[in-house]
């Protein structure tokens, strides 16, 4: 059955497991149907993912869907109209005594910047280890790097080190949070996708009644709970779709498209 809402101007997009199927290590060729055809009715499009602009990027993400406004690093900074709104970067002075800790001690490490993410690779195995489960376009290298401001410093490493770099982290007042066995990632602050929203919201002058969001992990709760419609994939997390409007179908079951089509966004 469709179900009408009200206007909706604005449309927030998870990434993984949202457009990106991990199992096909592919786009739901449906939802990026779907999303052009709201977009072509003058819905803005953002997404909201926890992914860097680099890896969106290299995924091929923006060639296949026109998107508006950018909510990178799960809020870790927020571009819409070639504008950066907000970027939460880690000081420099502060990004410059860590390298040259990571260096000193023979850390491999990614520095994840607004738009590049670079590499310095010490440690193949651990490297190959984090990139042989975790899809992600490979970064580039270090030598690349050309001082641009930090968001974050993704460290690789395994929990045995987890003692003396949060430490490091520690005497820096750094946030710490190990999100894989083998890699660590320090930022200036708790990134979320709420941030991104909130701050869309100010520029495009909307409220959370004229905006959807489609996620399907419990970092996309924060973002749910700022729209009226927060739309949780079949295949999501529990808790996810506790604090959804509307539970759509898996994925690879055209989730996103479906939902579309039962709210009467896309005809």
């Amino acid at each position: 059955m469709i179900e009408n809402v009200e206007k909706i101007r604005a449309i927030f997009l998870d990434f993984d497991w949202t457009l990106f199927d991990h199992k096909s290590k592919s786009f739901n060729l449906k939802g990026v149907e779907a999303l052009n055809l709201a977009h072509h009715k003058g819905i803005k499009l953002i997404i909201n993912s926890a992914r860097s602009y680099y890896a969106l990027k290299e995924l091929k993400t923006f060639d296949l869907i026109p998107f508006d406004g950018y909510v990178v690093n799960n809020g870790g900074a927020t571009i819409i109209d070639n504008k950066i709104l907000y970027a939460y970067f880690i000081a420099d002075d502060i990004k410059n005594e860590i390298i040259d800790y990571l260096n000193k001690h023979n850390y491999s490490y990614n520095l994840v910047t607004l738009y590049n993410t670079y590499i310095n690779e010490t440690d193949k195995k651990i490297i190959d280890e984090f990139y042989s489960y975790f899809y992600e376009p490979y970064p580039l290298d270090i030598k690349e790097y050309k001082g641009e401001k930090v968001l974050s410093i993704q460290i690789f490493s395994y929990e045995e080190s987890d003692l003396v770099l949060k430490e490091l982290t520690s005497k820096f007042n750094l946030l710490y949070n190990r999100f894989t066995s083998t890699n660590v990632e320090l930022t200036s602050k708790e990134f979320l996708k709420s941030e991104g929203v909130k701050n869309i919201y100010n520029y495009l002058k909307l409220n959370k009644d004229e905006a959807m969001a489609f996620g399907d992990d419990t970092n996309d709760i924060p973002m749910f709970q700022m729209v009226k419609y927060g739309i949780c994939l079949g295949n999501g997390k529990d808790e996810a779709k506790k604090y959804a409007y509307y539970v759509t179908d898996n994925i690879e079951n055209d989730g996103l498209f479906n939902a579309l089509k039962h709210f009467n966004i896309i005809d």
